[in-house]
């Protein structure tokens, strides 16, 4: 595994979103000014994304359970002033806001079950369909906003893709032995990160190093790749499953076992704890 020089707290700015797959917080990088920013009691709240302005959280609500009209909320960065956007007994999740913050991109299987890609603004009007005929999961906006990346699938595989939001046009980037998901582009455009189970010992070619995931699950790992899907390469073996950029793309946000930071190159790797919780954190993060 890289490890490079450590990276240090003092070296890292902005506040990131973070979940449990129950609730979902905001700190400062340090652990510091910690709050909850959707802790109903009643279910889960996760999966969030910062507005580009890093004054609101867009975020999954599943409240009634789990794929059990899950709703698109947003709410303040302090938690405040949540609303429902989507309000569909279908379910909605995966949400990413646009570069310019006009619009929020999700994923819903309101179409039959089968999920495809729709747009809402932040004050829940002008739902719209994207109008992409593909499995579109976790969708996640290219800086300029004409593209996203996204987790789809044709069977059981599920494989990276971007499409342009103009055009309609689709390009499939990965081909991999098991599973590729949770795009995330680079502030500049270049590069998309994603996990992936290719490192698996069941996907693996033979010839090739793997690792076991268990009985229960594969082990999946962060990889990049450049935008038009050349050059894949490995960020760390680590089990990791969720993957975000920091806002001037130096640094990468993973959460699998733990939350960390890490260089692209997979090196400094930095545990991210926070004031009052004591146990690992994880879950979906966001960093603005």
């Amino acid at each position: 595994m890289a490890t490079g020089e450590p990276l240090s707290l003092t070296g890292l700015a902005g506040r990131i979103v973070f979940d449990d797959f129950e609730d979902l917080f905001a700190m400062d990088l340090d652990g510091s000014n910690l709050i909850t920013v959707a802790g109903d009691p009643a279910g889960s709240e996760f999966d969030g994304a910062w507005s580009p302005d890093g004054e609101w959280v867009a975020y999954r609500d599943s409240t009634r359970g789990i794929n059990d009209d899950d709703e698109i909320f947003v709410a303040r960065a302090d938690g405040s002033e949540r609303r429902n956007l989507t309000r569909d007994p279908a379910n909605d999740w995966g949400p990413d806001w646009s570069p310019d913050g006009r619009t929020i991109v999700f994923n819903s299987d309101r179409d039959g079950g089968r999920l495809r890609g729709y747009r809402v603004d932040p004050d829940a009007g002008n739902l719209r369909p994207l109008g992409l005929d593909v499995w579109v999961e976790y969708p996640s906006f290219s800086p300029d906003g004409t593209r996203i990346a996204f987790m789809g699938h044709e069977g059981s595989d599920y494989e990276i893709f971007v499409a342009d939001l103009v055009s309609g046009a689709v390009q499939q980037l990965t081909d991999s032995p098991g599973q590729d998901g949770w795009p995330a582009w680079s502030p500049d455009g270049a590069t998309i990160a994603f996990s992936s189970e290719r490192d698996d010992c069941r996907f693996a070619a033979r010839d090739q190093e793997c690792w076991d995931g268990g009985a229960d699950d594969a082990h999946r790992d962060i990889w990049l790749m450049d935008a038009d899907g050349a050059s894949p390469r490995r960020v760390s073996t680590e089990i990791a499953q969720f993957v975000t950029w920091s806002p001037d793309g130096r640094y990468l946000l993973i959460s699998g076992h733990a939350l960390f930071v890490v260089r692209p190159d997979g090196t400094g790797r930095l545990e991210l704890r926070a004031d009052g919780i004591d146990r690992p954190l994880g879950g979906i993060p966001d960093w603005h």
